[in-house]
């Protein structure tokens, strides 16, 4: 009976010996996976952050023209009138042309009078020539009296022509006009002397918004912005005329800025307008950390995957030109330990 106590207890302790065992062993790998998952953490790939630009709506082209109160003939156009491409705006009134034409007037009258004259004189020497024979005595004096009057014709002939051309170049001056270089709207404005300006903008509009020398090369010409107005929240997606090569302002804290131009939809937007202006940006960004060798490691399928990727460190983050794409789940703190292939943790 002893015997079979001994050979029960026996048996107890050593089911207890193993359970303690496999227990032990369940812990110890339980903690080993733990460990192994929380050594390593992860973040999702984000697209880079859109530039935004703050601008105004402008006419694509505006031009003025300035008369004084002496010159003024009369103004075609009324303030705020719109206007097409050649319209005649105003017309002037030169005194000093004015003189000069009558003068030129004058001149021509008398050369048409000389190049009547100089005809009869022609005609006269012609008849009187044949009506002689070459043997006649005279004969050579009425050949010279021909050439002679023939070539005082010509010279009334040149004056005329002269003097015309100066003619119709002074009238032009005398009387002229200014005309719409384009279609758009009219801005008259006097001085207290009476003097005007006229001011034409075009009907297209565009916006002009300012990029610090900082983000310069975030923008380029050609690149697809999309245009916002603050006032209104009407929008327009569109593309970069102009980045301006000169700054517009220089600061010494601020830096310098330049002009961004952009096209934009008359019926959308107006002469004025505050607009917010978006630049969207390529890659994507990471932690630095995510960086290993030129490699990030990737999740995929609840496995690891190394890329190659490049791109530059930038504000403390890792902008990612290629080899990767926004949403993708990054390792950030990868070591030599990370294999392609191997099973993530969960």
């Amino acid at each position: 009976m002893k015997k079979v106590k001994v050979t029960v207890v026996g048996l107890v302790v050593f089911f207890v010996i193993i359970g303690a065992v496999l227990l032990w062993r369940g812990h110890t790998q339980k903690s080993t996976e733990n460990k192994q998952t929380n050594k390593y953490s992860t973040e999702k790939a984000e697209k880079v952050t859109a530039l935004t630009l703050s601008g105004r709506v402008s006419p694509k082209e505006q031009r003025s023209f300035s008369v004084t109160k002496k010159n003024l003939a009369a103004m075609k156009v009324e303030d705020g009138q719109q206007v097409t491409s050649g319209q005649v705006l105003y017309t002037t009134y030169n005194q000093t042309n004015a003189t000069q034409l009558a003068e030129l007037k004058t001149t021509l009258a008398k050369e048409q009078r000389e190049k009547t004259e100089a005809t009869q004189k022609l005609q006269t020497a012609k008849n009187t020539l044949s009506k002689l024979q070459k043997s006649d005595d005279g004969y050579t004096d009425a050949q010279n009296d021909v050439t002679s009057a023939s070539d005082s014709l010509d010279d009334a002939n040149d004056s005329i022509s002269s003097t015309q051309t100066k003619i119709n170049q002074v009238s032009d001056e005398v009387s002229p006009s200014a005309t719409a270089p384009f279609a758009g709207n009219v801005t008259i404005t006097y001085d207290n002397s009476g003097n005007a300006k006229v001011t034409v903008a075009s009907t297209d509009l565009q916006v002009i918004a300012q990029v610090s020398e900082y983000d310069y090369a975030k923008v380029k010409t050609e690149a697809s912005v999309s245009v916002k107005a603050v006032a209104t929240g009407k929008k327009q997606d569109t593309i970069v005329t102009l980045v301006s090569l000169h700054p517009t302002s220089t600061n010494s804290a601020a830096g310098s800025k330049y002009n961004v131009y952009a096209d934009l939809d008359g019926s959308k937007f107006i002469d004025g307008q505050t607009v917010k202006v978006t630049v969207p940006q390529s890659g994507v960004v990471i932690s630095k950390s995510s960086v290993y060798h030129g490699k990030v490691y990737v999740v995929k399928n609840n496995k690891i995957v190394g890329q190659k990727v490049s791109g530059k460190n930038e504000d403390g983050t890792y902008v990612v030109k290629t080899g990767l794409t926004a949403g993708q789940k990054v390792i950030t703190n990868p070591d030599n330990k990370l294999k392609t292939g191997e099973k993530w943790p969960q």
